[in-house]
């Protein structure tokens, strides 16, 4: 290349992924909706069993609320919050509750039909308007959220790396399209080379791996474009699946380990009572424990000083599901709920 050839501009990408409460809050509020997905996402339903009152409050709070116009307001209230990548329940009510009343009712939403926009922002409007709906609506979003906290909780790990995965499959060539499945989206496939071309030159753009998710995600807002993973629909997402379970299932693999959590699954201990119990020395115990703990399969709680051990139930049980989930999968049979 001599001195008078001219250079192309480098072009910086500006890809990250973060799991989102607020997407896949959105995701359950889709189903809840939809009595006939019930055989399509079981996990979603087992939530909300027995709580049909809640599910048809869900679906009569807006009277416009149709399958294509479900609580995508919320959405954009999250974006204008801030509070995207929240994965704290407190923390996201109280952003979107800190927001509400500067939230901006004439953006374009250009992922949107303009009729759909009209609703959305329309809604927006109302909610600004009345304090009293505002709160009803709030109390609405905590309880739908409130039984599947745990579990989405939990999976946090499994999501984070799903998403690390997304964006370097797009780093390495693969298109939106291919690492989304984002075909059913009508608008998405209208929109996609102009997404692409915006992307490739600099314009941010945020993967969010979602739990509870169905075909496609796509949302258009200021500054950023919003592209969902879907984590049982992902190849990549479900690499990072059976990787994050092949870690705690690796640390329970040594005989000693497991046999401290089988211990404090019946009887919370410290260190130093394991280190009795057991005939081991207290480094070799908290070494052991350093393990569980980061695997999320042990708890401490201090208690009158000392930091008390104990098995985590509910991260043992999801450890165990999903490990069933898997290999019925990999049988060909349907997996059982997250």
């Amino acid at each position: 290349m001599t001195m008078d050839e001219p250079v192309a501009p480098s072009l910086r990408r500006a890809l990250h992924s973060a799991p989102s409460l607020a997407m896949d809050l959105s995701w359950v509020i889709s189903v809840a909706v939809r009595p006939q997905w019930r055989p399509k996402f079981p996990a979603v339903f087992e939530h909300l069993a027995g709580r049909e009152d809640l599910a048809e409050r869900v679906r009569t709070f807006w009277s416009d609320c149709d399958h294509d116009t479900c609580f995508t307001e919320m959405q954009v209230l999250a974006h204008h919050a801030g509070a995207l990548e929240e994965t704290s329940p407190p923390a996201l009510w109280a952003a979107l509750e800190g927001a509400i009343s500067t939230v901006p009712t004439d953006i374009a939403l250009e992922s949107e039909s303009p009729e759909d926009r009209l609703i959305f922002l329309g809604r927006l409007e109302r909610l600004k308007a009345s304090p009293t709906l505002f709160r009803s609506y709030m109390e609405l979003l905590q309880e739908v959220w409130e039984p599947i906290d745990e579990i989405w909780q939990h999976a946090l790990p499994m999501l984070r790396e799903a998403g690390r995965q997304v964006v370097a499959e797009i780093e390495s060539g693969r298109t939106l399209s291919e690492v989304t499945r984002g075909e059913s989206c009508e608008i998405f496939k209208a929109r996609l080379g102009d997404i692409t071309q915006r992307i490739d030159s600099g314009y941010p753009l945020l993967v969010v791996p979602c739990l509870f998710f169905g075909n496609s995600l796509y949302l258009e807002f200021p500054g950023l474009t919003l592209i969902g993973s879907g984590l049982q629909r992902n190849d990549a997402a479900a690499r990072a699946r059976t990787e994050s379970l092949a870690r705690r299932l690796k640390t329970v693999a040594d005989p000693t380990r497991l046999a401290l959590l089988h211990y404090l699954a019946g009887t919370p201990s410290t260190v130093g009572d394991l280190a009795t119990s057991f005939g081991l020395a207290q480094p070799t115990i908290s070494m052991h424990m350093k393990s569980l703990r980061e695997s999320g399969l042990v708890r401490a709680e201090r208690k009158d000083g000392r930091m008390q051990l104990s098995a985590d139930p509910a991260a043992v049980a999801s450890m165990v599901e999903e490990l069933r989930g898997v290999v019925s999968e990999s049988a060909g049979a349907d997996p059982p709920p997250v």
